[in-house]
């Protein structure tokens, strides 16, 4: 190789890049680890990404959209809410993580520019109410971006690496069913096993840490319901059913609000506000029966399908979950 002169050098550098360069993009398309192909890789081996991206093009730019006509909107506390079993309506699960109201009435507004819609179930949590928790803020472009992102990366190339591990050991990780909805699978398997921790002293010490984290400083940014009633007018013009309920959360996040007086009625004002522009609101947030089963919840506020079938079942009166506030 000594003999070799400088251009032969030169070329062999870059016929070995590109070489390379090929294989990690070949790599990366086939396993895809951003879930939109199942060429070597199924989706339920690959990590979350970019949700809002993923379920954005899922609907709109795949035109998925034309198998549903309902929606389920809100946080992650909203996900498992499962279509299926919903009797009436064809529901899409478009929970995201974080979500907050000016990203509902964002996503009501590209699916009506595309097709009307029959029902929409729309959970609402307190924080997004929070004035420091930016709850006026839609981000479109984590929506509209380009969702395949780049096959010659080597971040891209870490994560194909993992999804293939996770298959070849079969152990599925969190991800979303084609309707939106998320499994838990990892989860669900501890359940099975009867290795999940459901003691009350997790689902405590998860309360008070969230408190420290989230709640010692709240305050209400009033802007939020202008956000909710564009919802409302938004529903009355385009004729859909719209059912407005706040999310559940565990007997010790409840507990522990209630011994704060001034954040305990902050919270009851921001119902009696929320009541007053839609008419109507189901609150499973306080319920002291389902809501004090640990067995309900992963954590206190991701509960199960369990207690999403009843949140369900109240929706379409036959339930006795919650409390309906007119």
């Amino acid at each position: 190789m000594k003999h070799l002169y400088p251009v032969k050098w030169v070329s062999l550098f870059l016929f070995t890049t590109v070489f390379i360069l090929m294989l990690i993009f070949g790599f990366n398309y086939l396993i895809d680890p951003y879930g939109a192909r199942e060429t070597l890789c199924k989706n339920i081996y690959k990590p979350i990404l970019n949700e809002r991206a993923k379920k954005y093009n899922y609907i709109f730019h795949a035109n998925n959209i034309e198998k549903y006509d309902s929606l389920i909107l809100g946080s992650s506390r909203v996900m498992q809410i499962i279509p299926s079993h919903i009797k009436e309506g064809k529901f899409y699960n478009f929970g995201i993580h974080v979500a907050n109201n000016a990203e509902k009435l964002f996503l009501l507004q590209e699916w009506l520019k595309r097709k009307p819609l029959k029902k929409v179930y729309l959970g609402i949590d307190f924080y997004n109410f929070h004035k420091e928790k930016n709850p006026l803020a839609a981000n479109k472009y984590k929506f509209q971006e380009q969702y395949t992102h780049n096959y010659l990366s080597l971040e891209t190339f870490k994560l194909s690496l993992k999804s293939l591990q996770y298959q070849s050991k079969k152990q599925p990780q969190t991800f979303f069913e084609e309707n939106g909805e998320i499994n838990y699978f990892q989860y669900d398997l501890l359940i099975q096993e009867n290795k999940f921790d459901f003691s009350d002293a997790k689902f405590i010490n998860e309360a008070q840490q969230n408190f420290l984290h989230d709640y010692t400083s709240f305050e209400i940014e009033p802007k939020v319901y202008e956000i909710l009633e564009q919802i409302n007018t938004l529903a009355k013009k385009e004729h859909f059913e719209l059912f407005i309920f706040f999310t559940p959360s565990h007997i010790s996040h409840i507990n522990l609000v209630e011994q704060h007086p001034e954040l305990y009625l902050m919270f009851q004002n921001i119902k009696t506000k929320t009541k007053s522009i839609f008419g109507r609101i189901y609150d499973f947030s306080s319920d002291q029966n389902f809501n004090q089963k640990t067995y309900n919840f992963y954590d206190i506020f991701h509960y199960r399908s369990i207690l999403g079938d009843e949140i369900i079942k109240t929706l379409e009166n036959h339930g006795t979950y919650g409390t309906i506030l007119n």
